[in-house]
């Protein structure tokens, strides 16, 4: 399985509310948001400022969370 890069959680945050994603935040309860897009599933993402989280988290939200195929997902990251 290809490795995928460990980042902040504000970046990942950032990243999924870009095109082509488009999320938003739907609403915000302690340290967790809920987004939402138009074109892809509701998502929940536990959100610390400083916390780095692992490559493998960034590629399971991205593959099984939101269902992007492996080469839309390393496209999303460019």
């Amino acid at each position: 399985m290809e490795s995928f890069p460990s980042m902040q959680t504000k970046k990942l945050l950032r990243i999924l509310m870009r095109a082509p994603l488009n999320y938003r935040i739907l609403r915000q309860k302690g340290s967790h948001r809920v987004l939402i897009s138009n074109a892809y599933p509701r998502i929940q993402v536990g959100y610390h400022e400083n916390h780095e989280v692992s490559g493998s988290y960034v590629r399971d939200l991205l593959l099984n969370d939101v269902g992007l195929t492996m080469d839309m997902a390393r496209e999303v990251l460019r």
